[in-house]
């Protein structure tokens, strides 16, 4: 059990995509594998909890067990702000958000788990509101060198690679999940 959030937090592994239509047999369509789907577990099969916090709005993954800002473009989201990394890094650093104050920028990972591959343009699950299909900061170096950090863009899913002191990217910050 989470003690900030009173939710049963509930780990399985990787989420589905968000993929219902079948292309061709086998496809994730056909199997739509992710944790939470044919699960008994009563709370296990609604994977998004939206709640309010302090008067802010939170959405509690639990597939994985992250907090997120419903509200992209609000203060958890740095007001839907471009700037470099480190500018947005700090934001996420020091953002009391929700009675929260350890916020901070997602990994590559985390950042590609609320990234819904399927549906048409854009990228986010329904369940976050005033989003911005644009590049997001990651917490992740690249592995081209020390200067470059991955993106998620939330127009098509793509993972790329910037140079985190000339690129202007939006920020998306989260907690936990740790």
């Amino acid at each position: 059990m989470d003690m900030d959030t009173g939710q049963t937090i509930l780990t399985r592994g990787l989420p589905k995509t968000g993929q219902v239509t079948v292309h061709i047999a086998g496809d994730d369509g056909t199997h739509q594998a992710g944790w939470w789907k044919g699960k008994t577990v009563a709370n296990n099969k609604t994977r998004f909890i939206v709640k309010t916090l302090d008067g802010d709005d939170v959405v509690i993954d639990l597939a994985t067990g992250l907090m997120w800002p419903k509200n992209v473009s609000g203060a958890g989201g740095n007001s839907g702000a471009a700037g470099l990394w480190a500018t947005q890094i700090a934001y996420a650093n020091g953002l009391t958000f929700a009675s929260f104050s350890d916020w901070r920028m997602p990994n590559v990972f985390e950042m590609f788990t609320i990234t819904k591959l399927s549906g048409g343009f854009g990228c986010w699950y329904d369940v976050f509101t005033n989003t911005l299909s644009a590049p997001y900061w990651t917490s992740t170096k690249a592995l081209e060198g020390s200067a470059y950090r991955y993106v998620v863009t939330m127009t098509d899913g793509l993972v790329i690679i910037e140079e985190a002191a000339t690129a202007e990217r939006r920020l998306l910050c989260c907690r936990g999940g740790l």
